[in-house]
């Protein structure tokens, strides 16, 4: 009789932190240019947040390098910003022109 009890637990969490996740991914996106800079922001985006890595696509390489020499300040940016979903790294992917 426990057993359907267990899933649903394990089921309330899995969508708790789902909705963490992807309230926290909306809340980036929506504040990226002023995290980021507007110039950079022109140019790259976040495009996923997963075991506490934002996924942010580049469309030139010198904005990845941009990115990774900020990555400490935006770090800290990212965890004042997010408060409930700890940004831990960023993994930077070249993610082709805008159209």
């Amino acid at each position: 009789m426990g057993r359907p009890h267990q899933i649903e637990a394990v089921v309330a969490g899995v969508l708790k932190q789902a909705r963490e996740r992807h309230g926290a991914l909306s809340m980036i996106q929506a504040r990226w240019a002023s995290l980021v800079g507007q110039p950079l922001a022109g140019h790259t985006r976040p495009v996923s947040l997963r075991r506490r890595q934002l996924v942010v696509e580049t469309d030139r390489p010198g904005d990845g390098f941009a990115l990774r020499y900020q990555r400490p300040q935006l770090l800290e940016k990212l965890r004042r910003t997010v408060r409930e979903y700890a940004v831990e790294d960023i993994v930077i992917r070249p993610g082709g022109c805008r159209t």
